[in-house]
């Protein structure tokens, strides 16, 4: 053990290196908003910063950090400002983070692009800033770090749209442009699918980030955009051009689409053959010809209906997929017998279970429990696809009793996304009977609905409120 008077000293001096970090914890609203008018900009900064991780929704807080975010000369301190005004949510504050998306700063106007859609979710949204990781072939719009999106009940105000699209089309910056088109993704904006349709025919390095954000907004009206980029010659683009109509259920594309999967795959060296059939799930560009079945099967229309029979047996197990996913869709009992022969030879797990899926969307109801037993396995992403595409909600409320409890809170999530009122009332008693896990998510999938039936969450909506039996 030291002698005691280092110990002191070694006291001494660890008291002292947490005295500053004490203070700061302590500063009162007063003290970081008189900071705010430091002529020391580190200060200005640190005092910014600060206020927005207090929350401290006040008329003169958010006033502060509106004069700062507008006039200060420093450009870290308008950004720390414009953060802590999204942090804070006030919207009276709007005018000022909108006239940021003009700031000589690039800085300042990336910043303002996260900042307007903090003012509508707590979550994770620093991949509006960042450079992209990667994509997922079951659902492109969730890949690696950007899987935000606002419900779709949720009303955003209109210019904070408008505004982001002027971005999205005229920043004089690429990574600004980016950045409000993945804002524009989250916040579901709509009204700026015009303009992002401008941004895609014009900005070569933008459209990958175009076209997820058409896949995230969900509006159909986009696919017409999509369609000149079917035949681009970068590969990710037409293929996720094509993929994206396919999820937007655009049925003009089914045309243009049959006649890119007329044209076959390309032609390409064998270096590149390999290289593609390592199928990461991040990085998947089929050939031409496979992508456009891909995407006619996300659609299902009848008119490629001789397509996907012409695939079911193909030696490729992912057009087998395709070709079974399209059926599925198409619902046409004629192909019951096959499909129903064919189960029993399938030896590839994945499209095994389109088949299932295929059947009990073709009348055999009884295949459906084969996809959701796959909730509690590996191919869960893809099951939790098909049961979002069941033919009624009811369909699903014999699992709502599985005693598989993942498989139980997976069955209740999926109700909740596509349940109407009827789903309401069976899902009640689970959320005051069922333990803790299980009821909470069935309370949520309840507001769920509520919210999406109304329209919008309202400040006097009830919980449930009755008291759960001691267990």
């Amino acid at each position: 053990m030291p002698p005691k008077p280092v110990r002191t000293l070694a006291l001494i001096i660890a008291l002292f290196s947490f005295a500053p970090t004490a203070v700061a914890d302590t500063q009162s609203l007063e003290t970081l908003l008189a900071y705010l008018k430091s002529p020391v900009a580190n200060t200005r900064r640190d005092a910014a910063r600060k206020l927005g991780e207090r929350r401290a929704r006040t008329q003169l807080v958010v006033e502060a950090l509106a004069v700062a975010a507008r006039k200060d000369e420093d450009s870290r301190v308008r950004q720390e400002a414009i953060r802590s005004l999204g942090m804070i949510k006030d919207f009276s504050a709007l005018s000022e983070m909108l006239d940021a998306l003009k700031d000589p700063d690039r800085d300042v106007r990336r910043e303002t692009v996260r900042g307007l859609v903090a003012l509508y979710t707590e979550h994770n949204i620093d991949f509006i800033v960042n450079r992209r990781v990667g994509w997922n072939r079951f659902n492109p719009i969730l890949d690696t770090n950007d899987n935000e999106v606002v419900e779709p009940y949720q009303r955003i105000d209109s210019s904070i749209i408008n505004h982001l699209g002027d971005s999205a089309r005229g920043d004089s910056d690429l990574d600004v442009r980016i950045a409000a088109i993945r804002a524009i993704g989250v916040l579901r904006g709509w009204g700026a699918i015009d303009k992002l349709g401008e941004a895609l025919n014009a900005d070569q390095d933008a459209r990958i980030d175009v076209i997820r954000t058409f896949i995230k907004i969900g509006d159909e009206s986009a696919g017409k955009y999509l369609i000149p980029f079917f035949r681009d010659s970068d590969r990710k683009v037409r293929t996720q051009a094509m993929v994206a109509a396919g999820l937007l259920k655009y049925r003009a594309a089914v045309d243009p689409l049959l006649s890119v999967y007329g044209l076959g795959p390309e032609k390409e060296g064998l270096m590149s053959k390999v290289g593609r059939k390592v199928k990461n799930p991040f990085s998947y560009t089929p050939a031409r010809d496979e992508a456009a079945l891909w995407a006619l099967a996300l659609i299902g229309d009848v008119k490629a209906e001789q397509t996907f029979v012409e695939n079911m047996a193909d030696k490729d197990d992912d057009r087998r997929q395709y070709a079974f996913e399209g059926l599925a869709r198409i619902a046409d009992s004629r192909h019951l017998d096959q499909t129903s022969r064919m189960i029993l030879t399938e030896d590839t797990s994945d499209v095994k279970l389109a088949q299932h899926w295929a059947l009990y969307k073709m009348g055999s109801r009884p295949n459906i429990q084969q996809v959701v037993r796959k909730l509690d396995t590996y191919q869960a992403e893809q099951a939790r696809e098909y049961l979002m595409e069941v033919d009624s909600p009811a369909d699903l409320y014999p699992y709502l009793q599985s005693s598989n409890q993942k498989t139980r809170r997976e069955v209740i999530a999926i109700l909740g996304r596509i349940g109407d009122k009827e789903t309401i009332r069976e899902l009640e008693p689970i959320a005051r009977s069922s333990g803790a896990e299980t009821a909470n998510a069935a309370t949520v999938a309840i507001k769920r609905i509520e919210w999406r039936l109304s329209g919008r969450p309202r400040a006097n909506d009830e919980v449930l409120t009755r008291e759960r039996p001691r267990r």
